[in-house]
Order: C-alpha cells, then sequence, then structure tokens
C-alpha cells in the first residue's frame, strides 16, 4: 500500500527524513523507502534503548496539577502539554514526569533508567511509557549527537537493502 498523506495522528505530514523514520517507527509500517533505501522493522535490544538520547520537544511542557479527582478530594496530575491550554493534556506518572524535569538540554534513556528503583518490571513499564509518550511526539527519541552515521540510525530501524537506481 503507498500512503500518499505520511503521518499519524499525533503530527502533521511528514517533511523530513528524520520525520519519516519517526513516524516508521512509531507506527504499524513494515517498511520504508528513503530514497534508493528500504527500511524494514527489527526488534531492539534494552541496551540499544539504553543508548538513546531523550529530549523534551520545543513545544513541550511538563506540568504538575491539583485537580479534583471526587467532590471532595484533590489529587496531584502530572502531564506533558504540546499545545495550548485548551487541547487535552498527556497524563504521565510522577515517577517519568521527575525523570523528564531534571533533564537539561538530553540525557540517555539509560542514565534515566539507571535512576529508577529497582523493581519487578520497573524499568520496562518505566520504558514502555517512554515509548508511548513518543508515539504521541510528547518526547524526542533520537541517536546521541555525534555519532557515526551508520549509528545514526534508530535502534528499531535497520537499512536492509539499497534498491535498484
Amino acid at each position: 500500500m503507498l500512503n500518499t498523506s505520511f503521518n499519524n495522528n499525533a503530527e502533521p505530514v511528514v517533511d523530513s527524513v528524520r520525520d519519516a523514520v519517526t513516524t516508521f517507527l512509531t507506527t504499524d509500517l513494515d517498511a520504508l523507502v528513503i530514497g534508493s533505501f528500504l527500511v524494514k522493522k527489527r526488534t531492539s535490544t534494552m541496551e540499544e534503548w539504553n543508548k538513546l538520547a531523550v529530549s523534551l520537544p520545543p513545544y513541550a511542557s511538563l506540568h504538575q496539577v491539583r485537580t479534583y479527582s471526587t467532590l471532595d478530594r484533590q489529587e496531584t496530575v502530572c502531564e506533558i502539554r504540546t499545545g495550548p491550554s485548551n487541547q487535552p493534556a498527556v497524563p504521565i506518572s510522577p515517577e517519568l514526569f521527575e525523570q523528564l524535569i531534571r533533564i537539561e538540554g538530553e540525557a540517555l534513556v539509560g542514565d534515566i533508567l539507571d535512576g529508577i528503583a529497582a523493581g519487578s518490571g520497573s524499568r520496562e513499564i518505566f520504558l514502555n511509557e517512554l515509548r508511548q509518550i513518543w508515539e504521541q511526539r510528547c518526547i524526542c527519541l533520537s541517536p546521541v549527537r555525534g555519532r557515526r552515521s551508520q549509528e545514526s540510525v534508530p535502534a528499531e530501524a535497520s537499512v536492509t537493502s539499497r534498491l535498484p537506481a
């Protein structure tokens, strides 16, 4: 199938290779053609996830708000906002909020995971939450800047072949 309006529900039509790869990795697409390259998904390891850099995009902001959970009880809610205050915010866990609020520029996923208390499945739960908010474009995940170009392909993508000219 050829998708002539290549995007997802979280953003407008892609306009760069980086946007195309991010959309490819965060949707159910099986393959992506960029120029003469065919890119297919593969399963990434925890080690590869640990090497990715996390940052907030310029349009995102972190918020803790007090809200009523019932008529007589308030609770603190953590969220990421990616637009005007009248748009719905994306709720996040207090643990993720605490880690994201500490980031100056960008931080490695592995370093953030090291800050998570060890527990049964807590790192996996945290990583799943990171992935979910990446899919909604609330955070950026990218290779650490300054690596060689071969290493700049995100962990879940694999350039499998060059298409004939």
